[in-house]
């Protein structure tokens, strides 16, 4: 696991780190699970359970396995309901979602990281849901190309090396030269695609939300199972995602997008 870096409670990191791994791990686990995957001691993760438990970010079942506490959710619920853009997004997506008949998402950028924070789906066809709170993959998904377009190429290098993109289809583009001609086009066009690199059938469209520094903090997302991308249906697409994310960018305060959600080149 990773050490705690100077000025840093040490105790504190392993007790965070052990609710990472319960998180990661979408299950019940064990106090030798979590032994054998944190490589803590066992009396010091028995007693960090022991805390946590008493705070209710904890439970154990009669089974003696560990579960997530519902204080998680509470902290959860407090952190989602101070996030003014939900309110602000949501007519959006829902508009979103019924006209085109996608999934609409609303995903939060931090640093290299997003996560989805709010989705509205479609009545209409095959019903496409996102796991809310998941992270998104940055370089076979509409969401990270776009927030990877934003980057100059030496730091989308950096973050990501030759020979580490992994397929996810058949689609996927493992070649870093490649990638990085779909995010020049993206940077030009001002919106990123996907068309079935993380999921076979799956395409979608991103456009950015900008906060009043002219980051983006936010993207707007529309994802279905669409039958081509080169389509008068697709296009209608694109664009309502794009007038979206523009529009959501003037209510959020972003500024230098008034004409087209354009990405920093």
């Amino acid at each position: 696991m990773e050490q705690a870096e100077k000025g840093q409670v040490k105790s504190l990191v392993k007790a965070l780190e052990l609710l990472d791994i319960l998180s990661n791990q979408q299950a019940p686990m064990t106090l030798r699970e979590l032994y054998q995957v944190s490589g803590y001691p066992k009396s010091t993760i028995y007693a960090l359970l022991s805390t946590l438990r008493a705070y209710g970010c904890i439970r154990q079942e009669s089974d003696g396995r560990y579960y997530l506490g519902m204080k998680l959710f509470q902290w959860g619920c407090s952190v989602s309901a101070s996030w003014d853009i939900i309110r602000l997004a949501r007519p959006y997506l829902e508009r979103l979602a019924r006209d085109t008949g996608s999934t609409a998402l609303l995903s939060r950028v931090e640093g290299s990281s997003i996560t989805v924070i709010d989705q509205c789906v479609s009545g209409a066809g095959i019903r496409v849901a996102s796991e809310m709170g998941s992270h998104v993959s940055l370089y076979a998904t509409s969401q990270g190309k776009l927030l990877l377009a934003s980057l100059s190429d030496s730091a989308v290098r950096r973050l990501i090396p030759e020979g580490k993109l992994q397929a996810f289809t058949p689609h996927t583009l493992t070649d870093l030269p490649a990638l990085l001609a779909d995010l020049e086009r993206i940077r030009t066009q001002g919106y990123a695609i996907e068309n079935g690199e993380y999921k076979i059938g799956l395409r979608s469209v991103s456009a950015p939300v900008y906060s009043r520094e002219n980051d983006i903090a936010y993207i707007v997302s529309a994802v279905g199972l669409f039958r081509r991308v080169e389509s008068d249906e697709f296009d209608l697409v694109i664009r309502q995602t794009c007038d979206d994310a523009r529009a959501l960018s003037l209510q959020n305060g972003g500024g230098g997008c008034a004409e087209k959600p354009c990405l920093p080149r």
